[in-house]
């Protein structure tokens, strides 16, 4: 799994047992055992997001299989932002 570099920062920022939880439900979505994820439509297809709490982990599968963290934040904003940054560094 690769995970993004504002991910990491946005976990290291989280409560110590919201940061539990979001890793435990990072590690069960690499088993492919995750219990809340949902396929992302329109400017978003092809992304999946993974709900943990108030969280949301927007992710994507890779040719390979692997699985890539792309973004976090909460559930107000996640997807504006998401789609904001992708538009920022030019990514359709």
């Amino acid at each position: 799994m690769k995970v993004a570099d504002q991910v990491e920062e946005r976990l290291r920022r989280l409560h110590p047992a919201q940061r539990r939880a979001v890793k435990a439900a990072l590690r069960a979505l690499a088993a492919g055992k995750a219990s809340d994820t949902l396929a992302l439509t329109d400017e978003l297809e092809g992304f999946y997001r993974l709900r943990v709490g108030r969280f949301r982990v927007v992710y994507r599968y890779l040719r390979d299989g692997e699985i890539s963290c792309e973004f976090m934040d909460a559930r107000a904003t996640v997807y504006e932002q998401f789609k904001a940054l992708r538009e920022l560094i030019g990514e359709d």
